[in-house]
């Protein structure tokens, strides 16, 4: 028996009685990192334009109608996953100044639960702090930052990666700086680690390491996770925690050798 969404011994004879005679009933599945809802939904959707022909249904009386195929509708990704058995998918990179569209599209997406994580890797005033090792103040811009843009946790992608990106290059490895910015990928991983748990965040920092994809990147995943694993976890909601990283797409970081060459 439910009450107020508790479970309890004893309700009203008025209560609402669901048959679930041969049915299995268990808590809604999570998804930890999924890309929903923002501006690389919007591109997609420009890249593939022919593909809002697909998977189309109509309206019926208590459902939106769905389109697409490999970039779903918004109704058409919640009742997709709520199919699938999903109640919570986690929106894990939010780019800040594009967090008003992307909470219009979690708007309009039914039925499942999406907390947004905004990026911070590759931020300015993180990179700064990061190299001052001013944790005070890069507490204080992660705070402001999350409560402008409405996020859940700190996300990282490819730390000091993107901003070399704008200059034609990449880091590669956790020791590479940042163009024209004192400050290495470990740096601004264990800076933002730090400020996670100085505020005392739900979430641990949920981090898309450097060198995704390529061959020989092992020695990098190591490196990042052990960067962290001395620092020093919250309070409160942090206890519950027994690490203070996420890494995301493990397996995509998980490779040997130096070619994708056959040999």
């Amino acid at each position: 028996m439910f009450k107020d969404g508790v479970i309890v011994d004893n309700v009203s004879s008025d209560a609402k009685v669901l048959d679930v005679t041969d049915k299995i009933v268990m808590p809604a599945g999570v998804d930890p990192h999924a890309h929903v809802a923002g501006p690389k939904l919007v591109v997609g959707r420009l890249y593939r334009p022919e593909d809002s022909r697909r998977g189309v249904t109509q309206k019926t009386k208590v459902l939106r109608s769905e389109s697409g195929f490999s970039i779903p509708s918004c109704p058409a990704t919640g009742y997709r996953y709520s199919r699938l058995g999903y109640g919570t998918v986690v929106e894990a990179a939010m780019p800040p100044l594009e967090a008003k569209h992307t909470h219009e599209e979690i708007a309009t997406i039914p039925q499942i639960d999406i907390p947004a994580m905004p990026l911070f890797g590759n931020n300015w005033f993180v990179m700064e702090y990061a190299k001052d090792n001013n944790l005070e103040d890069l507490s204080a811009f992660v705070s402001a930052w999350l409560k402008i843009s409405k996020g859940y946790g700190i996300k990282i992608v490819n730390p000091c990666g993107s901003e070399a990106w704008g200059w034609g290059m990449n880091v590669h490895g956790v020791n590479d700086k940042a163009p024209y910015f004192d400050v290495t990928s470990k740096e601004v991983v264990i800076a933002l680690a730090k400020a996670n748990e100085m505020l005392n965040l739900p979430h641990s920092i949920h981090i898309h390491p450097n060198d995704l994809g390529h061959p020989g990147n092992v020695p990098t995943t190591i490196e990042t996770m052990d960067a962290v694993k001395d620092v020093k976890k919250g309070s409160g909601a942090a206890e519950i925690r027994d690490q203070t990283m996420h890494v995301c797409h493990l397996q995509f970081h998980s490779y040997t050798g130096n070619s994708w060459k056959y040999l």
